[in-house]
């Protein structure tokens, strides 16, 4: 094993910690834009139809809250490891700085995500609430359209402040970053990675 190779695999723990809150904002931007609810055939006009179309909306919008909830939390971690980077990884610096630019708008977001969660859910009118602040519809639009597919894509507003695309390009540019420096994943025979810590890390 070369020096090189030597100094590749021993990042300092705060890089580990930093790229697994990183992996794992991809991760849950992923699932985020991974749900997907389509109501089959024209819309319903049978009111046990109609319910059961405001319950796959529901619980669809549900499990986009729950992978947003989950993207805030690991952006954010990664903050207060981008700032420990930032300060004693100078070759990161620069990167780490723009990283903790470009989230700061979050910051003001945690109090209001965990005020409003009751709110969006506990009536129609929040649910519709929800969607329209994340850009699921247009600022104008006076409900979900039946008929339209319920997915949230690169120009879904996190926390109503950030498009998802750019935020996840920022989270990927910033794991290349590490990963460009460090041998950070696992890397198996079929091709394959994962990330993963150092055992001296997990005792």
């Amino acid at each position: 094993m070369t020096d090189n190779s030597i100094e590749r695999l021993n990042a300092p723990a705060s890089v580990y910690l930093l790229a697994e809150h990183l992996d794992a904002a991809l991760a849950a931007g992923e699932d985020l834009t991974g749900v997907l609810f389509i109501w089959p055939g024209a819309p319903p006009r049978e009111p046990e139809a109609i319910a059961e179309l405001r319950a796959g909306q529901r619980a669809a919008i549900e499990r986009i809250r729950t992978f947003e909830l989950a993207l805030i939390s690991r952006v954010l971690k990664g903050r207060d490891w981008a700032t420990e980077v930032a300060e004693s990884e100078e070759r990161f610096a620069m990167m780490a700085r723009l990283y903790l630019a470009g989230t700061a708008v979050l910051l003001d977001a945690v109090e209001e995500c965990a005020d409003i969660s009751a709110a969006d859910f506990d009536s129609g009118s929040g649910l519709l609430a929800y969607v329209r602040s994340r850009g699921l519809i247009a600022a104008d639009a006076p409900a979900l359209v039946d008929s339209a597919p319920l997915i949230a894509g690169e120009n879904f507003l996190v926390a109503r402040r950030i498009p998802l695309g750019p935020l996840m390009d920022l989270a990927a540019t910033f794991l290349d970053t590490l990963e460009a420096e460090y041998d950070l994943f696992f890397k198996y025979e079929d091709g394959g990675s994962a990330f993963g810590l150092p055992a001296a890390l997990l005792r």
